[in-house]
């Protein structure tokens, strides 16, 4: 069975291809061989034929003579019926002509006998004469126009003058008599001087009417046309005179090169059959011989070319026990190919180990590149780009594009670096050591970045995202801070506290004392009531130093928030509107419910006070993860970053003008740390504040 990548291979196809080429030959040569033969008996039976045809070419040529001799009587021809009926007549001989010129009975046309110039001759005389006919009738028809219209006249009665009407009788007479469009002219001028003068501006009792000189205007109207017809018929027959001539000369050598012409096709016909018989057979010789030796020579070359070719889809498979093709020809192109073979399979062994060991480690580089959380870019000595990943276009605000940016237009989102340490163009920048600096933006986000110098002079340009480290970081720092205000705050009150204690001890046994004026008894009441006012400010310090007594318990965060709404819709006044998001099945957090409800307070205080034109205050409570994060929200002025950063210090304040005492946020800040929970601050200037206190659960 036959399979088809055996069809579509070389080995089948160009044997097929060359053994199909010989059969075609053959055969046409045998067609060719039989074709010419049987030519060459035909050729010598149309001989026979062609000389038997002499006789009806000299019957042709005396009824060309016939009809030549008696074409000439046209040249004296008068009368335009006389000329139409002789004319249909010489019509009817060339028609005759034409027949027996024609090969009958499927008889072939003999070179020389009814050549294309006689027939064309007979042709031309057989158009001419329809035509001269044609117009011999039309002049005709012109003269019985004018015969008519002479009928009218001699009827009509029209005209009143009767000299006037018979010079023009005796005018349009001569006109139609005319022989010549010359003497018609003269009558045709003498019959206008006649009627001109009395058309419409004549005096009317010579007056004559369009209608009267109608039938006068068609006479010399129709003569006029009659005598060029007959001009016409005149020049026709001149025409048809020297074609006659012409046609005579053709037909008294048509027996002659009938003759002539077969005798010679004849010869040289005989002698080409033989030599095209020659010709035929040798070349079939060659054919054979070189159909053999190609198809022998192309087996040969495709068994080579298949070895080549399995072998090179071995080695494109990556196979490695490929063995060389074995070829046993002499052909130089296959030795040097499997030559080739050789040397390609050692570079393609050689290269694919190679290969492999490159892409592991590109795929390896380029994933930890891509992967990477931190960003980088290398730039060439004078600043241009080399290559980069995309975490580094994110950390310092570019998009995909600034693939292509040069070094100091990549870092221009970043004002800290300075543009001079860095290469551009043939400027090679003065950076040196390493240089390491942190960025931070206008969301937030902190971006350490570090640029040096590679030993080519390029720059390698490493980013990370610092911003929760550097959070961390301030509010390390941040709760430092505040702890130690708060224990400095919690000794100050306590000595402060036992100072208070000491004189209001002494206020108590003074009191008791009777000896004492008004005067003086005045000034012990105000050292009292300072002294009660000083008591009450340690107990405010001891809270903001989260030393003050506290009584926690189970509080749902959401009933409470619900309960102060009418006191805080009090507090922060008309101007104002407070909105509450509280999910639901909040856990029970333990606090103190009074000094929690107290810090919800100043935070509402201070959000209204931030929103002098008024606006909303969100107050929401929801879980996430294991605490419970409580936030207040306004519209108002907003805070900057060293105030965020100040804000829950005892006596800090932003109102100063207001009279702010500073210690709200310090009180809210040191319940929630004495809570166990923490508290942030989320602002900037234009847009409003959010401030969180986180319990846990």
């Amino acid at each position: 069975m036959i399979v088809r990548p055996f069809l579509s291979s070389i080995a089948f196809r160009l044997p097929f291809a060359i053994a199909f080429i010989c059969v075609l030959v053959f055969g046409l040569a045998t067609v060719a061989v039989f074709g010419l033969q049987r030519a060459r008996d035909e050729m010598a039976a149309y001989g026979l034929q062609a000389f038997s045809s002499l006789a009806k070419a000299s019957l042709v040529s005396r009824q060309v003579s016939d009809l030549v001799s008696s074409a000439p009587f046209l040249m004296n021809a008068t009368s335009p019926y006389r000329v139409s009926s002789e004319s249909r007549s010489v019509v009817a001989q060339v028609d005759a002509l034409l027949r027996a010129m024609a090969p009958q009975n499927g008889d072939a046309a003999v070179k020389g006998f009814a050549s294309g110039h006689i027939v064309e001759l007979l042709e031309t005389i057989r158009i001419q004469t329809m035509a001269l006919a044609g117009d011999a009738e039309s002049a005709q028809q012109h003269k019985a126009e004018a015969a008519a219209a002479l009928g009218e006249i001699a009827t009509g009665s029209g005209m009143a003058d009767a000299d006037f009407r018979r010079r023009l009788n005796g005018i349009v007479q001569s006109a139609s008599n005319s022989d010549s469009l010359f003497q018609l002219g003269e009558l045709r001028r003498r019959y206008i001087a006649e009627t001109v003068p009395r058309l419409e501006h004549a005096a009317p009792d010579i007056r004559v009417s369009a209608n009267d000189l109608a039938p006068y205007e068609r006479v010399f109207e129709a003569q006029t046309q009659y005598l060029l017809e007959m001009f016409a018929i005149r020049a026709a027959v001149a025409r048809l005179h020297t074609v006659s001539r012409d046609l005579s000369h053709a037909t008294e050598t048509q027996s002659e090169a009938v003759a002539r012409g077969l005798n010679d096709d004849l010869v040289s016909t005989s002698n080409a059959l033989s030599r095209l018989l020659v010709i035929v057979a040798v070349a079939a010789l060659l054919v054979l011989v070189m159909a053999v030796f190609s198809i022998r020579s192309v087996m040969r070359v495709s068994r080579g070319i298949v070895s080549l070719s399995n072998g090179m889809n071995a080695l494109a498979e990556g196979r490695r026990d490929v063995d060389a093709p074995t070829y046993k020809g002499t052909e130089t192109e296959l030795v040097r190919l499997l030559e080739a073979f050789s040397a390609f399979r050692e570079s393609v062994e050689r290269v694919s180990r190679l290969r492999r060991t490159a892409e592991a480690a590109a795929r390896t580089i380029r994933s930890t590149f891509r992967n990477m959380n931190e960003g980088i870019a290398l730039f060439d000595p004078s600043g241009k780009p080399i290559t980069m990943n995309r975490r580094v276009m994110e950390l310092v605000g570019w998009p995909g594009s600034a693939r292509k940016l040069p070094l100091r237009s990549f870092v221009s989102p970043m004002p800290e670096i300075d543009p001079a340490l860095l290469p551009a163009d043939r400027d090679t920048g003065t950076l040196g050591d390493r240089l390491v600096l942190r960025h931070r933006s206008e969301a937030g986000r902190v971006t350490e970045v570090s640029l040096s110098r590679q030993p080519d002079r390029g720059i390698v340009l490493l980013a990370r995202d610092v911003t929760d480290v550097d959070r961390q970081e301030a509010e390390a720092a941040k709760a430092q801070r505040l702890d130690g205000i708060m224990r400095m705050t919690h000794q100050v009150s306590h000595e402060v506290g036992n100072m208070i204690g000491i004189i209001t001890g002494s206020l108590g046994l003074l009191e008791r004392d009777t000896g004492f004026n008004d005067r003086q008894k005045r000034h012990i009441a105000r050292i009292r009531k300072a002294a009660d006012r000083g008591r009450s400010l340690a107990s405010s310090m001891l809270s903001v130093g989260s030393q003050h007594p506290i009584q926690p318990g189970a509080l749902e965060i959401g009933a409470v928030l619900r309960g102060m709404a009418d006191v805080l819709e009090i507090a922060v006044g008309e101007r104002c509107r407070l909105a509450f998001e509280i999910a639901d099945g909040l856990p029970n957090v333990h606090l103190d419910a009074a000094l929690f409800e107290q810090a919800i307070l100043n935070l509402c205080l201070n959000a209204a006070a931030a929103m002098p034109q008024g606006g909303t205050i969100l107050i929401r409570a929801a879980s996430m993860e294991a605490d419970v994060v409580v936030s207040v929200t306004d519209e108002g002025i907003g805070m900057s970053p060293e105030a965020v950063d100040k804000a829950f210090e005892p006596y800090f304040t932003t109102r100063d003008e207001e009279g702010g005492a500073g210690l709200g946020l310090a009180v809210v800040y040191g319940f929630v740390r004495q809570s166990g929970g923490d508290a942030r601050i989320l602002s900037q200037p234009g847009k409003g504040t959010t401030v969180e206190l986180v319990f846990p659960s």
